[in-house]
């Protein structure tokens, strides 16, 4: 056994046999040299077994939960849910009587009449050829003309909103801050409205609304403003464009 246990020395049965050997081993040193303490083989306890408590438990809880059931079924026997699905909405289908249609025939064109030729005396050809005939068409028609002529566009201005390509804003001036507004930290914003010509330029300003206090830095400002140019239909059009301006002490 001793020669198994050396040559396969990781095995079970081998810690098994030097675990035995320590304890044989301890023994016989505590019977030469006693120490008085007495020594005790600790036991597994059977309240810590949970093994022997799963089955118990096991059932107590399911008496419970069997328990709990009845009862709810004894108080509520019949539930009524209190959420209410509204009922679908009744989808019609018209159906309309359209009539068979068909193919009209169209009755065969009438034959063509026949001319009679004039013929002196009484011989009448069996073959008569016709020659081509070459007409002149080349007649000057002098007809009136069928619609209205397309002029110039109208210079007339146009709102942001109803052309193709609104005018983009590339200088953009800070106003003056009025110098009352300053001392009393009053902020606001002022909302102008300003035509921009077709090469961009500011042609005309008009203020909507806004402080009082406010209005005159803000329509001084848009002066200064420079767009580029809006395009209606291909074409640069004189635009109104309604521009905010703000006056914040931030």
């Amino acid at each position: 056994m001793n020669i198994v246990h050396t040559r396969f020395g990781n095995t079970l049965l081998d810690l098994l046999y030097y675990t035995r050997a320590r304890k044989r081993q301890f023994q016989r040193l505590l019977a030469d040299r006693p120490t008085g303490i007495a020594i005790t083989t600790r036991h597994k306890k059977p309240e810590a077994d949970l093994k022997r408590a799963y089955w118990p438990t096991t059932q107590r809880a399911s008496l419970i939960t069997l328990g709990l059931m009845v009862l709810f079924y004894l108080v509520y026997p019949e539930h009524h849910p209190t959420v209410v699905m509204g009922a679908k909405p009744k989808r019609y289908v018209q159906v309309s009587n359209i009539p068979q249609t068909s193919q009209q025939k169209r009755p065969p064109p009438p034959p063509r009449p026949k001319v009679p030729l004039a013929v002196e005396g009484d011989e009448v050809p069996e073959d008569i050829t016709i020659e081509s005939t070459d007409l002149d068409l080349d007649v000057a028609f002098d007809l009136p003309s069928l619609g209205p002529q397309i002029g110039p566009m109208s210079d007339e201005p146009l709102d942001y909103t109803e052309i193709d390509y609104k005018p983009h804003p590339i200088r953009i001036v800070t106003p003056e801050y009025p110098v009352e507004a300053r001392r009393g930290r009053k902020e606001g914003r002022v909302m102008v409205r300003v035509l921009v010509d077709k090469q961009g330029n500011v042609e005309k300003v008009e203020v909507l609304h806004g402080p009082d206090l406010f209005r005159k830095a803000a329509e001084s400002a848009a002066w200064q403003f420079r767009f580029r140019p809006g395009k209606h239909e291909g074409e640069r059009r004189k635009v109104w464009m309604v521009m905010p301006i703000e006056f914040s002490l931030k």
